[in-house]
């Protein structure tokens, strides 16, 4: 029995280590959550998207995507889990850039030491994206992203 007991807790544990912090988070699309940024403050608003490697926040009339590597923690997250759809699982920053492409909005971008630039994007690669601004195009790398905003999208 007890034997049984410890190779029941070892599987649990395997389960657990499965489990990512991104899986924890599904279960709280459209709930509000507080996600804390690196070099930033805290960022409270309904969780509205959770992609491969970044999640959108609404807050007031802003959508914020966040990649991933620049949130440092997420208060009071489900213990419950889902797993990511097909979608969710190929859908990426890359994914949400080019439907900036395609919607031609004016987005700004906070990168690495508080600049922040405004535009349009204008092209997306592999590793980096242009913008648009009034007489120049900036060709920003992807890691150089704290995060993107934009008014939010009623037709989504």
């Amino acid at each position: 029995m007890q034997k049984e007991s410890s190779l029941l807790q070892s599987q649990i544990r395997t389960e657990h280590f499965q489990i990512s912090l991104l899986d924890r988070l599904r279960n709280q699309v459209n709930q509000v959550i507080s996600i804390d940024i690196k070099g930033l403050n805290t960022f409270t608003g309904t969780l509205k998207e959770i992609a491969s490697d970044h999640i959108c926040l609404e807050v007031g009339e802003i959508e914020y995507a966040f990649p991933v590597e620049v949130i440092q923690f997420i208060k009071n997250v489900s213990h419950k889990s889902q797993l990511a759809t097909l979608l969710q699982s190929k859908w990426n920053f890359q994914s949400y850039l080019r439907s900036a492409l395609i919607e031609k909005k004016q987005i700004s971008i906070y990168l690495i030491q508080a600049k922040i630039v405004s535009g349009i994007v204008s092209a997306v690669y592999q590793d980096h994206f242009d913008l648009k601004l009034d007489n120049s195009i900036l060709s920003i790398f992807n890691g150089s992203v704290i995060y993107i905003s934009k008014e939010r999208d009623f037709d989504d």
